[in-house]
């Protein structure tokens, strides 16, 4: 039976895989970020086919914009959710230590990177910052986005303020994009190093 040792070592890396996922006893967490970062990846892609002036259009474009802006609105509620979430369970200063002058968990994750090893996620740390600072931005590119269509359906889009609260939005999705790219990575990053670590603990 040659095929067994492969399926017992897919089972095994599969296995890794789910425990070197992060909050993996907070499944709830979990399916919310996932939820977030798909919405997130297929806004960044259908934003290139939206236009304002197809809102409204039965077209293509028009189904994408409209598409865009639902989606939009979804962020927004998940994002409000992820973080009441948040502050319900480990509280403000987990995730936005600097607000009370608290340098110590990033001061503690320097000296783990001059190791040359990646910090855990704790209180007042690097990854809990980033954290708290990836919902904020979410939710000011969200609500900002709302708000112009609200903003667009009152005044319509030849509007000063409406397309100064589009290029706002357009704007803020530059710090979105920049930090999904590089959220992702860096959790891809962690994600193979800790299965490496989990591989060289059982040899």
């Amino acid at each position: 039976m040659p095929e067994l040792p492969l399926v017992r070592g897919e089972k095994t890396m599969a296995v890794n895989l789910r425990r070197a996922l992060p909050h993996q006893d907070t499944p709830f967490f979990r399916g919310l970020h996932i939820v977030v970062a798909v919405l997130v990846l297929a806004q960044i892609i259908n934003s290139n086919m939206t236009e304002t002036e197809a809102l409204g259009q039965f077209s293509l474009t028009g189904m994408v914009t409209f598409l865009h802006i639902i989606s939009g609105f979804g962020l927004l509620l998940c994002g409000v959710v992820m973080l009441f979430w948040m502050l319900a369970q480990r509280g403000a200063r987990y995730y936005f230590s600097y607000l009370y002058l608290d340098f110590q968990g990033v001061t503690d994750d320097f000296r783990t990177l001059r190791q040359f090893r990646l910090p855990e996620a704790h209180a007042g740390g690097m990854a809990a910052i980033v954290q708290g600072l990836g919902v904020l931005s979410l939710l000011g590119v969200a609500a900002v986005g709302g708000l112009w269509f609200i903003l667009n359906m009152m005044y319509g889009p030849d509007s000063v303020l409406v397309h100064d609260v589009l290029h706002l939005h357009k704007f803020l999705t530059v710090f979105i994009e920049t930090y999904f790219w590089a959220h992702g990575a860096m959790g891809i990053l962690h994600l193979l190093l800790t299965i490496r670590l989990q591989q060289l603990n059982k040899e």
